[in-house]
């Protein structure tokens, strides 16, 4: 497979490792949109966090706090920002990084999109028929 974070993940491309388990690694971001933005990545190929039996996601979810908790001892930040991602890189990763009040990620994503006028009820009633 042709995965870049599944290379990582093998150790077949160097990285910055900061944490690792049975089943996942922690490393820093290679284009960080802060300093201490890591990301947690299953060892084997997943996309979608929805994809994973309930036991990965909960070992996958442990292996974030672990490393938000390192991110909130180094960085001191307001916030450690959780995004969870498996688009632009078709892998599965949880993508934290440290957010202080008032930076370009600490009121998102509304800040960062116009506003929206929702009708809140349809789309509870579209939700809750899914």
């Amino acid at each position: 497979m042709d995965c870049v974070l599944c290379k990582i993940a093998r150790g077949d491309i160097p990285s910055w490792k900061i944490y690792e388990d049975d089943y996942c690694i922690g490393v820093l971001d290679v284009s960080p949109c802060a300093p201490g933005h890591c990301l947690v990545i299953p060892k084997h190929h997943v996309e979608k966090f929805y994809d994973l039996p309930d036991d990965e996601l909960a070992k996958l979810f442990v292996a974030a706090k672990t490393v938000a908790r390192k991110i909130r001892t180094a960085y001191s930040p307001d916030h450690v920002c959780m995004f969870i991602r498996g688009g632009r890189l078709p892998h599965l990763h949880v993508a934290l990084f440290p957010s202080t009040e008032g930076d370009g990620v600490s009121g998102f994503p509304q800040s960062n999109y116009p506003e929206q006028s929702v009708d809140l009820d349809a789309s509870a009633e579209l939700l809750r028929s899914a």
